[in-house]
């Protein structure tokens, strides 16, 4: 027995570091935007041509390079690599009334006039963080040796080459090459039986996912079975401290119950293992779900990053101007290109910030042949929803996190009636289970529409469909495997089993002094012991008939005509029984505590 308790708490303990690790890869696979960084390399000039063909020193260029990632990391951060890449267009992203928006396609060639504005507004803004920069001299001169002054268009280019990251096809690790295989999957779902429709592969996907973690539920609904099982004699355990909540009764109460399960042999805690297992499994689901260029496409995490960053940024500078609302996954940019109808491959190869590899663009070239259908009629899916964007039908989008909510809220209240619920009487801990229950009925709901609003409209209807399907496989569960229901006859047999029990473990005491010795001062084990048994179902009694006078006058004002009822003040005169047994209870008292004295 102890050796299974040990193994079991190793298991459970490295299910929760697994979940743990799950949780932080899938809060470490948000898309964030990609540092400034640069190769101090490209500055370095071997030959008198080299040195004669710029107009900057190599310890020129490299603090330009700094400057420029000082204001790119500001908090009035100035994307100076953007704008000079602009520049070498043609165009001047620091001019006032520069439209963002415009048509930039033609690519006019270098604005050296518009590199020097990147440079001084770049410069401006670093020295504004904190950062070290020129002074207005170094700047610009009479004498022409500032940088401005000296700046052509061979450092232009060094610049741009310094700044420009290479992207290639990186080899996937075991995990990443795992839930490829998983995305694989997914896609061939979506291909061949989804005719296309991500929505609709995606749907299947969940219930082939459900279907496979099919042995993980009959694990929890046999757990939930043994639990249910021992719902009377818990119950008898509960009643028997009714009416009574200091901390000693309910540490008392709390043994007693955990004696009841280790006699049946039975762990409150093998119930989470399956949920500890299956957690990890969704999480893990969940990334692939919402990062189908990776996973499904086969995309690599680097050239996803580039197209990322090709899409968003300006047509000036080469990009495409996307507006991306969502930071998680790559759903959104994939339905935005899709209906883009842009040569992606051949407007990623003029883009300066990035030098593909032949790997790269075949790779790419692959992925975007495949790129799914993210539609249900004329409306994309794979956008996330704003009011912002409630032109042309979209407002429909705004329906998900509804969906989202109504759903989570209904399934959550059905599948309660299908599941073990806690066993409780009808005093505090009902309350606190009511109370807990009615809590989490709106607080998730409410929690999963606003998550809703954080990602694509797909991955909400996703959320959605899943919890449908959990609902139906409780409903199934709860058919082929049903919880033991109980009469109240069950129940008195459960009180007489629990009562006979206390009764052979008083016998094995010892004498009333040394069992004295160690009695509660709160008189919660009164019923226990012959010498106090009396005055312990007194207590009771009293406590069951104040209950009974409370329901009674709740009755009473529930059923108040609407002319109004006189209603009678409350008698606290004791009857004379009353005033027997509290007069026997304080002799008694007064009797046990000379006794101890």
């Amino acid at each position: 027995m102890k050796t299974k308790k040990i193994t079991g708490r190793i298991a459970t303990l490295v299910l929760v570091v697994l979940m743990l690790m799950t949780v932080l890869v899938g809060c470490a696979g948000k898309t964030a935007t990609p540092t400034l960084s640069y190769n101090k390399d490209k500055f370095q000039m071997n030959t008198t041509e080299e040195m004669n063909a710029h107009g900057l020193t190599p310890s020129d260029l490299t603090k330009v390079a700094e400057i420029f990632s000082a204001a790119f990391g500001a908090k009035d951060a100035f994307d100076a690599r953007e704008a000079l890449v602009a520049a070498n267009r043609g165009y001047d992203m620091t001019a006032e009334g520069f439209d963002p928006k415009g048509n930039y396609s033609e690519n006019k060639g270098l604005s050296l006039d518009a590199a020097k504005n990147v440079i001084k507004k770049a410069n401006a803004t670093a020295s504004a963080a904190g950062a070290t920069a020129y002074t207005d001299a170094e700047l610009s001169n009479t004498e022409g040796t500032g940088i401005l002054d000296k700046l052509n268009a061979a450092d232009v280019a060094t610049l741009l080459d310094a700044f420009r990251e290479s992207v290639g096809v990186e080899k996937a690790g075991f995990w990443d090459g795992l839930l490829g295989i998983i995305g694989t999957i997914l896609n061939w779902i979506t291909k061949y039986l989804g005719f296309g429709s991500y929505i609709v592969g995606i749907c299947l996907f969940a219930i082939v996912i459900e279907i496979l973690m099919m042995p993980f539920s009959i694990k929890q609904q046999k757990n939930s079975i043994k639990q249910a099982t021992l719902r009377p004699k818990e119950m008898a355990i509960k009643n028997k401290y009714k009416g009574r909540n200091d901390q000693p009764t309910m540490q008392k109460m709390q043994a007693e119950i955990q004696e009841l399960y280790q006699r049946e042999n039975f762990s409150p805690y093998s119930g989470c293992l399956p949920l500890l297992v299956q957690l990890p499994i969704v999480m893990a689901l969940y990334n692939i779900v919402i990062d189908p260029l990776h996973y499904m496409l086969g995309v690599s995490k680097s050239i996803t990053t580039a197209l990322t960053t090709f899409a968003t940024a300006s047509p000036a500078a080469g990009g495409l101007g996307m507006n991306l609302s969502s930071n998680r996954g790559s759903i959104e940019l994939l339905s935005s290109l899709k209906e883009s109808g842009d040569n992606i491959i051949d407007s990623l190869g003029n883009f300066q910030y990035y030098a593909f590899s032949e790997e790269a663009i075949a790779n790419l070239d692959k992925a975007v042949g495949m790129i799914p259908n993210f539609n249900i009629g004329n409306l994309n899916f794979g956008l996330t929803p704003s009011w912002d964007n409630l032109a042309g039908g979209y407002w429909v989008l705004m329906l998900v996190p509804v969906l989202t909510f109504v759903t989570y809220f209904f399934s959550s209240k059905i599948n309660r009636k299908f599941m073990y619920q806690p066993a409780t009487n009808d005093g505090v801990d009902a309350r606190q289970q009511a109370c807990s229950n009615s809590m989490m009925d709106v607080n998730m709901p409410a929690m999963s529409a606003f998550f809703t609003l954080a990602v694509t409209a797909v991955v909400g209807v996703y959320w959605a469909f899943r919890s449908w399907i959990g609902l139906l496989k409780s409903f199934i569960m709860s058919r082929i495997m049903p919880l033991p229901q109980f009469t109240e006859e069950d129940y008195k047999a459960a009180e007489r089993e629990m009562a006979g029990k206390a009764k052979k473990k008083i016998n094995k005491t010892k004498s009333s002094d040394e069992v004295r010795a160690v009695r509660s001062l709160h008189y919660i084990d009164d019923e226990d012991f012959e010498d106090t048994r009396e005055r312990g179902l007194a207590r009771k009694a009293a406590l069951e008939e104040k209950e009974k006078q409370e329901k009674a006058e709740a009755a009473e004002k529930a059923q108040k005509t609407p002319f109004g009822k006189a209603l009678l003040k409350k008698d606290d005169r004791k009857t004379e029984s009353e005033e027997d047994t509290a007069e026997k209870s304080a002799e008694e008292t007064k009797a046990d505590d000379n006794t101890n004295n």
